[in-house]
Parts: structure tokens; C-alpha cells; sequence
């Protein structure tokens, strides 16, 4: 292994480690949502339907491949212990990802630099620690192992790099069905960059490439076929707002979030960038950063719109900026090795002032990534779920549903604890009840913070009797007026400070699975083929290993 690389896994372990073990991800957006997955397969590994958010939704909506994972490794000990460690595998091997992808662009030295920036990369950061986005990251680590294949297979026609090129595009549809955005754009740049650096000819590469499509496209439908089964019966929802669609330069707070935080000091990198990619040998990872830049400046341009029509408006665009900070790690493996050059004219200590600066800066800027919750909250201050737990536990009160207003995304983590069901959920792509479709509104909870305002819910709330919705959990005091007016009425506040509010117009539930969520054969394909895949990944993985070995 490289000695860089091994740095960089180093470096990666010691700035990552400790913001895992102080379970800096409590403060995410989307960590328990992704918990709540996980705990969904740990209870039942074969039921696709989740009786507990949206009056029940189908988890075949969200490939399972990392919830399963966790799940499987929480029967060890329990669900949130088994996502730290699994998110923290993942951010360990990620310079592993980087190194390859990079080196399919630049040289060893250079892979072996843009692999050390990666494990201070603030955007990686950003999505671990403010985002709690794992599946993203864990698709985009196996996305750059199957470029670094899909290079070696377009160079050289091995058979084994194609397979393992092949199934890990299976894996990365596994894990994050979201990553499948970018591939297109990264398989183009890849075989772009073997033909203008004549490894290659167009018409062997051509052959090449549309084996290795082929065979990707039929992989990533059967490995999570439930999935693509389930997307073509859904139609558009209402948008919801997001920052990252927000145009930069008119809205700042978009920048503060979706910018600033991903690029970090690599802002001062991309003019050099650009004027290296004009050359012919850099030209197709320039053109593949510049696609993912603006794509990742969200409304900013109209190109998201170009490129997707109506579809725009449901994409976030942090996930692109993420890709576009990833693209620039090879040319910063560059600039160090210009920087090297250049000052090793005089004496090895000037080098390594230059390096250290450089570390420091990039890791100055990823701990201010992680700040970001902190600096500038983005949830409520974290709450005692157990009197709420306690509450929904006596008598009878878990047959009915429930509903908290103003507790952010700790809402997803009152789920993990009780049997209890709501109306409201943390994945809207699921939601299926018309009222939250069309509402323009993410969660309920939140409904505050939205642009819409409290006042947004009314539609909700009118049916929110005959969706068997009883209980309220108050911890924000501006929703109390709006409960009152659908008449609601106060019952008590528990010892964490909530309020507990009635609706004493519920009805009992009477939901019952739709005849599809028992589906025997999409049960067992959506239980055992994601895990499969990863399985004849490793086998392909090593095999190519020995190979390359003996």
C-alpha cells in the first residue's frame, strides 16, 4: 500500500474517532431517520411494510443495503452503536476510494495527496455530522472503487475488472439509489480520459463501455428490482423547500449551508483547477467538476432544471457539491506536487511548513463543517424521550397515533423507542396519504420552520381524527394556538417539558398492509440480494487481489 495512503487512513481515523465516539451525529438532519431503517429490518428482516410513520409506508422506497447492515450488527449491540461504527468504517476507507478514483486521473504521488486531503475534507464532514447522510457516503465510496475498476477494464479488457466494476455499480444502487444521479456523469469523464490519453482506442473502448453498461443496468435492476417496481407506480409531489435549491447569490443563508461549508479553503484551488483542465490530459475531470459545481449551485442556474424538468424541484443539490469536492481531490494532489517541487529548491523544511499548513487549514475548516449544528443550530435543543415513551406505553394509549410538534429530527428517534404510530415521518418520498403530498410541507413537526408556517397544517390536521391521531407532543408553544382552534385540549406536561395535547375526536386505527406489502418474492429479493451483492463484491475483490499478487 502506499505510504500516502496509508497516511491518509491514518489521518482519517484520528479526525474522525472522536467526533463518532462524542456522537456528533445526534445533531444531524438524517441520522435516525436512517436508524429508524435499520431498526425497521432489525425487528423484522422480512417485512417490507413499516406500520410506524405515514400510517405505514413501504421501506422497499429506500434500497436497504447500509440500514441492513447496521441492523444486522445491532443484534450485537443495539442500533446506535452499530451506526457509529459502521459510519465510521465507512469515512476510514473512503481515501481508499479517492486514492483509486484519482489515480485513474493523475499519478500515484498525486493519488496518494488528493487521498491524504480527503480525510480532511470538510464536505465529508458536512454530510457525516450536519447531513447524516450514510448511505450517501457509503455510495459514494463504492461508486469510486467501481470507476477505478471500470478505468482498468477500459484499459486493459480484463474480464475480472469488468465483473467487479459491474457489481459494484449493484452495490452503489444497494446503498443509495441517489448516487445513481452522478455515475452517468463519472463513467463518461473516465472513458473520455482513457481515450484523450491514448490508453485506449474509441472503438475498442466503445465495445468496452457498452458491455460494461449493459451489464450494470441489468445488475442494478435486479439487486433492488422492489425498488424500481415501487418508483414507476409514484407520481410528483408538491415540492418541498430546500436551502440547496435556493439561488446562492440572492438567498446567503443557501451559500452559509450548501457552499462555504462544502468547499472550505478548495475555493482558492479552482481558478488553478480550471486552467489546468483546459489542457487535453485533464480535460475530461475538469469538465466532470464543472458539471457537478454547478449542478451543486442548486437554483443558482438553470441547469438542474435543463438537465431533470419538474423532477428539479425534489433533488437536493448538496449530494452534487459533495461529487464536485470529491472531482477537485486529484488537481490538489497536483498543486502539492507543484508546491513540492517548487520548494524543495531551497531545503526540506519550507516543505514541510507548506504541508502542515495546508492540514491544518483543511482540517480547521472540516471542524468548522461539523460546528455548523452548533454555530448555527439546526435542530431543537436534544429532549428526554422517556416520559413521552412512558406515556405512550400505559394502557391503551399505543393503539392510537401521535403527532410532536417542534421537536426536529428528533422525532425519528422517539419512533426508534416506542411501538407507538404517527401520522408524520422523516421520509417524504414514501408518504402516500394525500394531504402530505400535496401539503408543500416535509414533516408536520416542523411545519414552523417551513415557509408555509403553522398555519400550513390546517388541511393536515382536518383529517388528522379520521387518521386515528390522538396525541400531541408539544415543545414548541407557537403550534399550541393552531391545536386549539382544531380542538384539541390540553391534558398535562411531562417532566421533560412537553406538553401533552388531546384530540379527543380520534378515531381508532383500522390500517391494514396493502395486499403488495407481503409480497413473498420481493421479500426475499429485497432480504438477501443487496447483501449478496456485497458479498460477490468482496469475493470479485480479493480474487482481482491474488491475482494481481501472484
Amino acid at each position: 500500500m502506499d505510504r500516502r495512503l496509508r497516511l491518509a487512513i491514518g489521518l482519517a481515523l484520528i479526525g474522525h474517532w472522536p467526533l463518532v465516539a462524542a456522537a456528533r451525529y445526534r445533531l444531524s438532519y438524517d441520522a435516525y431517520v436512517h436508524m429508524f431503517f435499520a431498526d425497521h429490518y432489525r425487528r423484522d428482516w422480512w417485512a417490507l411494510w413499516e406500520p410506524r410513520w405515514y400510517t405505514g409506508f413501504t421501506v422497499v422506497s429506500y434500497p436497504p443495503l447500509v440500514h441492513q447492515l447496521i441492523a444486522a450488527l445491532a443484534s450485537l449491540v443495539g442500533i446506535e452503536v452499530a451506526w457509529a461504527v459502521v459510519l465510521l468504517g465507512v469515512l476510514i476507507a473512503l481515501p481508499t476510494g479517492v486514492y483509486a478514483f484519482a489515480h485513474v486521473f493523475v499519478g500515484r504521488r498525486a493519488a496518494g495527496y488528493a487521498a491524504i486531503a480527503s480525510a480532511v475534507l470538510p464536505s465529508i464532514y458536512l454530510s457525516a455530522y450536519t447531513f447524516g447522510q450514510l448511505p450517501t457516503l457509503a455510495g459514494l465510496l463504492a461508486a469510486l472503487w467501481g470507476l477505478a475498476a471500470l478505468a482498468r477494464y477500459l484499459r486493459d479488457g480484463r474480464p475480472l475488472d469488468s465483473a467487479l466494476a459491474v457489481m459494484l455499480m449493484a452495490v452503489v444502487a444497494a446503498a443509495h439509489h441517489g448516487t445513481l444521479l452522478f455515475l452517468p456523469w463519472d463513467v463518461i469523464a473516465v472513458a473520455v480520459h482513457q481515450t484523450l490519453t491514448g490508453r485506449v482506442a474509441w472503438s475498442r473502448l466503445l465495445v468496452r463501455l457498452v458491455i460494461f453498461g449493459l451489464a450494470s443496468i441489468v445488475a442494478v435492476l435486479i439487486v433492488i428490482w422492489p425498488f424500481w417496481q415501487w418508483g414507476l407506480g409514484q407520481t410528483m409531489q408538491t415540492p418541498i423547500d430546500h436551502l440547496s435549491r435556493h439561488n446562492f447569490l440572492l438567498d446567503p443563508s443557501a451559500s452559509v449551508m450548501f457552499f462555504w461549508p462544502v468547499y472550505g479553503p478548495l475555493v482558492l484551488l479552482m481558478p488553478w483547477a480550471v486552467r489546468v483542465a483546459i489542457r487535453r490530459k485533464r480535460a475530461a475531470l475538469g469538465a466532470l467538476f464543472a458539471v457537478m459545481f454547478v449542478l451543486g449551485l442548486g437554483g443558482t442556474t438553470p441547469l438542474p432544471r435543463w438537465l431533470y424538468g419538474g423532477q428539479w424541484a425534489w433533488l437536493t443539490y448538496d449530494r452534487f457539491a459533495l461529487w464536485a469536492s470529491v472531482a477537485l481531490l486529484p488537481f490538489a494532489g497536483l498543486v502539492v506536487l507543484v508546491v513540492q517541487r517548487s520548494l524543495r529548491r531551497w531545503e526540506d523544511r519550507p516543505w514541510l511548513i507548506a504541508r502542515g499548513i495546508a492540514l491544518i487549514t483543511m482540517g480547521a475548516s472540516s471542524v468548522a463543517a461539523v460546528m455548523v449544528p452548533t454555530i448555527r443550530p439546526t435542530q431543537p435543543k436534544p429532549l428526554d424521550m422517556q416520559p413521552i415513551v412512558a406515556f405512550l406505553a400505559q394502557d391503551d394509549r399505543s393503539q392510537w397515533r401521535y403527532l410532536t410538534f417542534g421537536f426536529g429530527d428528533q422525532m425519528a428517534r422517539l419512533s426508534l423507542l416506542t411501538n407507538a404510530t404517527t401520522m408524520d415521518g422523516s421520509y417524504h418520498t414514501a408518504r402516500q396519504l394525500p394531504e402530505l403530498r400535496t401539503s408543500g410541507i416535509g414533516q408536520i413537526d416542523a411545519a414552523y420552520w417551513s415557509p408555509l408556517g403553522v398555519d400550513g397544517l390546517d388541511p393536515i390536521l382536518d383529517r388528522a381524527s379520521e387518521r386515528g391521531v390522538r396525541w400531541g407532543f408539544v415543545n414548541l408553544s407557537a403550534y399550541i394556538p393552531m391545536l386549539a382552534r382544531h380542538g384539541w385540549r390540553y391534558l398535562t406536561t411531562l417532566t421533560n417539558g412537553v406538553e401533552i395535547w388531546e384530540n379527543p375526536s380520534a378515531m381508532l386505527p383500522q390500517d391494514d398492509p396493502p395486499a403488495n406489502a407481503t409480497e413473498h418474492l420481493a421479500s426475499i429479493s429485497w432480504g438477501v440480494l443487496p447483501l449478496a451483492a456485497l458479498g460477490v463484491t468482496g469475493a470479485l475483490a480479493w480474487l482481482r487481489t491474488r491475482w494481481r499478487n501472484d
